[in-house]
């Protein structure tokens, strides 16, 4: 009976670890993906397809919390990172910052659609009757 519920706990906690670590996974930084995957040049990565393909490309290897799409680009917004997609003569650039450089740079596309005043993402949004929308 003792070793069963020895057992019992250890598979328990084993599998508390595995759904973690997929939970987690499905919103990492695509940073060094990104930096294995395209070559750097021009200021950021190049890619020769369309921003709205590099941007699904990138979007399949690591979902982000957030995107917007603007005729300017596509912005994804992740937890450690702030990835933006702009056209360029033969494709793509990809820029990589960090959250907060990344909100100051593209401030313009992502202010008012990401959450609060300064561009942040609000984790509440509101809800419900009344005021505070």
């Amino acid at each position: 009976m003792k070793k069963a519920m020895i057992g019992g706990g250890i598979l328990m906690l084993v599998g508390v670890i595995i759904l973690a670590l997929t939970v987690r996974g499905g919103t990492r930084s695509p940073r060094e993906w990104i930096s294995g995957r395209f070559p750097a040049g021009g200021g950021g990565y190049q890619s020769g397809q369309p921003p709205i393909r590099t941007a699904g490309e990138i979007i399949g290897h690591s979902r982000p919390v957030d995107r917007v799409y603007d005729p300017a680009g596509v912005f994804l917004r992740y937890p450690g990172a702030v990835v933006a997609v702009l056209p360029a003569a033969t494709g793509s650039v990809i820029h990589v910052d960090t959250p907060e450089r990344g909100y100051q740079r593209w401030r313009g596309y992502v202010n008012g659609r990401w959450g609060g005043p300064g561009g942040r993402a609000s984790l509440f949004r509101g809800g419900g009757p009344g005021g505070g929308k």
